[in-house]
C-alpha cells in the first residue's frame, strides 16, 4: 500500500472515530432524557477496486425493539385507564363516606328508627314530632346529597373529557407533522434523527389517553390506529370532537373524523369513537361517568323509590292528631276525563280537632257509589272528574273537594280536619296503590320523579298529549356505542295505546313497551341489546295542564330511575307542619256516628308501624349492578355501599396489576434502548484509542515523507 493509501486510511479512522465519539457523547448526555433511545455506530470498510481504503460509518442506528415498544404503549394505556378510575374513586369514597358515617344512608335510617321509637313512647309530644321531622329531613338530605355528589362527579368527569379532546387533537397533529419530517430525513439517509425520539414521546403520551396500535412504514413514518383499526394518523389524520354536556342524564359520543392535511377539509362522515376506546384515560373517564357513576345513580334511585313508596304508604294509612284541615296531593298526571279505575273501599271523614267524627263518606269503588253517614248510595261516575264532583257534593257544608292539574285536594271547613281510612277487608286500589297514597294526600317524601309508576291507565284512555310533542330515545351500549336514536312526534287525539304503538314502531324491535294491567309500562330489549341502556334524551310532551310528560308519568327509560333520588326531600307540607306526620291509626267503623272518637292523640300504633318499615323486607329490582333481592331498607343501603366498595377494590387491584405491567415494560425498554454508562464509557475508550491510533499512523506517514524528502 502506498503512503497516500496509508494516510487516507488513517484519515478515515480519525473521521470515523470522531463521529463515533460524537454518538457516544450524545448517548451519555441524554442518559436521563425521557424517551431517548441510545444510538449505536455501525462501521464498514472502505474499498476501491478491491483494495481496502480504510473505515467508514455505515449507519448510526437507533436501538428500539418493536415488540417492547408496542407493549410499552399498551401497558401505558391500561395503566392510565385504571389510574384515572382510581383517582375518581378516591374522590367518590371521600364524598360518599362509609356506612358508619353521619352522612351515610344507613345512619339516616338508624336515626329515623330511633326517632319513631321515641315517638311511639310519647306520640302526642311536640318534641317527638320534631325529632321525627329532623330524622326524615336528615335521610332525605343524605339521599339528595349522594345523588348530587354522583351527578357533580359525572359533570366533572365529562368536563375532563372535553379538556382532553383538545390536547389529544394536538398530539395527533404533532405525530402527523413529525411523520412528514422523519420521512424527509429518512429519504436523505438520516435514520437516527432526534425527531424519532420526539415522535415516540408523543406516541407514549397519546397511548395514555387512548389505546393505540403503531405500524412502522418503510419510509420511516408510522401509521397509528386505535387497537381495532380506526385511523388516527396515516396519510391523513383524525380530528376528535366533543362539546360535552348531558341530556336527561345521558351523555353523547366523542366523534372522530378524518381530515385532509393539505386542505384541512374533513373526509367522509364522523363516527363515534367511544366504542373503539380499549384503554387510556379517555376510556377510564367515560366508563367512570357512564357505567360506574351511572350505575350507582340507578342503585341510589332504586333505594330512594322504595323509601318513598314504603313511608308514603304508611303515612297515608296513618292519621295525624289533630287531623289536618286540608289534604292536597301530588301531581298524578291524571286528567279529569281519565277512567277512575279504582277498586275496593275507602272512607273519607271529617273530624274535629279532638278526633271526634263529624261526618263520614264511605266510597265503594267496586260498586261505583258513595254514601254519607251510612245513608243511601250515590253514583260517583266512572271518571276522576265525576268522582271529585260527587265527593264535593257529599262533603256538603263540611268541606270541599277539587281536582286541578293532576292534584286532588280535600279540605274541611272551620277548624275540622280530614281523615282517610281504607277498608280493612277490601282496601281501595288503583294499579295496586291505595286511594290516599295514589293521590299522595299524606305523603312525607317527594323527588324529581314520581315514585308511583302504576298509573292505573288503560290503552283506551286518552293520551292527553297535544300535537307536536317529541319523545326522543337513544339505545346506548356498555362500550358507549349508540346503535339507535329515534324520536316520535305526538298527534292530536291519540290514546295511551296509540302512543305506545308509535314508540314501538320507531324502535323497530330493538326494544318494546308493554302497558300492564296496573297501568305501568314495562320495557323489553331484544337479545342483541340486552345489556344496553334505553335512555330518554328528550320529552317535550305534557299531559293536559299537569306538566307531567309521557315518559315521566310511566317512568320510561333506564335513566328515569336515577331521578328517583334527585331532589329527594320531605314534602313542603310536612316540612312546614310538624304534626302532619301521623302516629295514629284511624278507628272509623261502619257504625261510627257523629261525636264518636275516631282518632286519639295517645295512639302510637302508627309510629310503631313506621319504625317497622326500616327492618321489614321489600322486593328490590335489579339496578346499577346490584342484583334483584328481597331485603330491608337498611340492608339495601349496606348493599349500595358494598357495591361502591366492590367496584372500587376491583379498580384498585387492576391499577396495581397494570402499573406493575407498565413498570416491567419500561424496565425492559430501558434495558434494551436505554443508555448504559459502563457500556458507553467502554465505547468511549475504544473510539479514543482508535482515534489515537489513526493519529499515530498519520504521524508515521509524515515521518516517512520527511525521510524521503531528505533522501532527495
Amino acid at each position: 500500500m502506498s503512503l497516500n493509501g496509508i494516510a487516507a486510511s488513517a484519515l478515515s479512522a480519525l473521521k470515523t472515530s470522531s463521529a463515533a465519539l460524537g454518538v457516544v457523547s450524545n448517548n451519555i448526555s441524554n442518559v436521563n432524557t425521557p424517551g431517548y433511545a441510545r444510538r449505536v455506530v455501525n462501521q464498514q470498510t472502505l474499498a476501491a477496486g478491491g483494495q481496502l481504503m480504510g473505515v467508514d460509518i455505515a449507519s448510526v442506528q437507533r436501538v428500539v425493539d418493536a415488540f417492547l415498544q408496542q407493549e410499552n404503549l399498551s401497558a401505558g394505556g391500561t395503566a392510565s385507564q385504571y389510574d384515572t378510575a382510581a383517582g375518581f374513586f378516591t374522590q367518590l369514597n371521600g364524598l360518599l363516606g362509609g356506612p358508619g358515617d353521619n352522612q351515610s344512608l344507613a345512619t339516616g335510617l338508624t336515626n329515623m328508627a330511633s326517632a319513631f321509637g321515641v315517638a311511639s313512647q310519647a306520640p302526642s309530644s311536640s318534641s317527638s314530632s320534631t325529632a321525627v321531622l329532623n330524622a326524615m329531613q336528615g335521610l332525605a338530605g343524605d339521599i339528595s346529597n349522594v345523588s348530587s355528589t354522583i351527578t357533580s362527579l359525572q359533570s366533572q368527569v365529562d368536563s375532563q373529557v372535553v379538556n382532553s379532546i383538545s390536547s389529544t387533537n394536538a398530539l395527533i397533529t404533532q405525530i402527523y407533522t413529525l411523520n412528514q419530517q422523519i420521512k424527509t430525513a429518512t429519504a436523505l439517509g438520516d435514520t437516527s434523527s432526534a425527531l424519532l425520539d420526539q415522535r415516540d414521546t408523543a406516541l407514549n403520551t397519546l397511548s395514555k389517553t387512548m389505546g393505540i396500535r403503531v405500524n412502522q412504514q418503510g419510509d420511516g413514518g408510522v401509521n397509528v390506529t386505535t387497537t381495532d383499526g380506526i385511523n388516527l394518523v396515516s396519510n391523513t389524520y383524525a380530528v376528535l370532537n366533543y362539546a360535552g354536556g348531558v341530556q336527561n342524564g345521558t351523555y353523547g359520543n366523542i366523534q372522530i373524523q378524518d381530515t385532509n392535511p393539505q386542505s384541512g377539509l374533513v373526509i367522509g362522515q364522523a363516527s363515534p369513537l367511544d366504542p373503539h376506546l380499549s384503554s387510556g384515560s379517555l376510556k377510564g373517564m367515560i366508563d367512570m361517568r357512564d357505567q360506574t357513576l351511572g350505575g350507582l345513580a340507578q342503585g341510589l334511585g332504586n333505594f330512594a323509590q322504595n323509601v318513598a313508596q314504603a313511608f308514603n304508604a304508611q303515612t297515608n294509612a296513618n292519621a295525624a292528631y289533630p287531623p289536618p284541615t286540608s289534604l292536597t296531593g301530588r301531581d298524578t298526571g291524571l286528567l279529569t276525563g281519565d277512567a277512575l279505575n279504582f277498586a275496593g273501599k275507602t272512607t273519607i271523614a271529617v273530624a274535629d280537632s279532638t278526633g271526634n267524627l263529624v261526618s263520614r263518606i264511605d266510597v265503594n269503588f267496586g260498586a261505583g257509589t258513595l254514601s254519607v253517614n251510612g245513608g243511601g248510595s250515590v253514583s260517583i261516575g266512572s271518571t276522576v272528574g265525576s268522582f271529585t264532583t260527587a265527593l264535593n257534593a257529599a262533603l256538603g257544608a263540611n268541606g270541599t273537594a277539587s281536582f286541578t292539574n293532576g292534584q286532588l285536594s280535600i279540605a274541611a271547613n272551620g277548624s275540622n280536619g280530614i281523615v282517610v281510612q281504607d277498608d280493612a277487608t277490601t282496601p281501595s286500589s288503583r294499579g295496586g296503590t291505595a286511594f290516599s297514597q295514589f293521590f299522595g294526600l299524606n305523603d312525607v317524601f317527594t323527588a324529581q320523579a314520581p315514585s308511583i309508576l302504576s298509573t292505573g291507565l288503560s290503552a283506551s284512555d286518552a293520551s292527553g298529549l297535544a300535537a307536536g310533542g317529541v319523545i326522543e330515545f337513544s339505545l346506548k351500549g356498555p362500550a358507549g356505542d349508540i346503535v339507535k336514536q329515534v324520536n316520535v312526534t305526538t298527534s292530536a287525539g291519540q290514546t295511551i295505546g296509540n302512543v305506545i304503538s308509535a314508540l314501538n314502531t320507531a324502535l323497530g324491535g330493538a326494544a318494546s313497551f308493554t302497558l300492564n294491567g296496573n297501568g305501568s309500562i314495562s320495557t323489553a330489549k331484544s337479545a342483541l341489546y340486552s345489556d344496553y341502556q334505553l335512555n330518554v334524551t328528550g320529552d317535550t310532551t305534557q299531559r293536559g295542564t299537569t306538566g307531567v310528560s309521557f315518559t315521566e308519568l310511566f317512568g320510561i327509560g333506564d335513566n328515569n330511575l336515577s331521578n328517583q333520588a334527585t331532589n329527594f326531600a320531605v314534602t313542603p307540607t310536612v316540612a312546614k307542619a310538624l304534626q302532619r306526620v301521623g302516629f295514629s291509626t284511624p278507628g272509623i267503623t261502619a257504625s261510627s256516628v257523629a261525636g264518636d272518637s275516631v282518632l286519639s292523640g295517645g295512639d302510637n300504633s302508627g309510629a310503631i308501624a313506621l319504625q317497622n318499615i326500616i327492618t321489614g323486607n321489600r322486593n328490590f329490582a335489579a339496578a346499577g349492578g346490584i342484583s334483584a333481592q328481597t331485603e330491608s331498607l337498611s340492608d339495601y343501603a349496606a348493599s349500595f355501599y358494598q357495591q361502591v366498595s366492590t367496584v372500587s377494590n376491583a379498580v384498585t387491584q387492576n391499577q396495581t396489576t397494570q402499573d406493575n405491567r407498565l413498570q416491567e415494560a419500561q424496565s425492559r425498554m430501558a434495558s434494551n434502548s436505554g443508555v448504559n454508562l459502563d457500556e458507553e464509557l467502554t465505547n468511549l475508550t475504544t473510539y479514543q484509542q482508535a482515534y489515537t491510533a489513526g493519529a499515530r499512523m498519520l504521524t508515521v506517514v509524515d515521518q516517512l515523507y520527511q525521510t524521503l524528502l531528505q533522501i532527495q
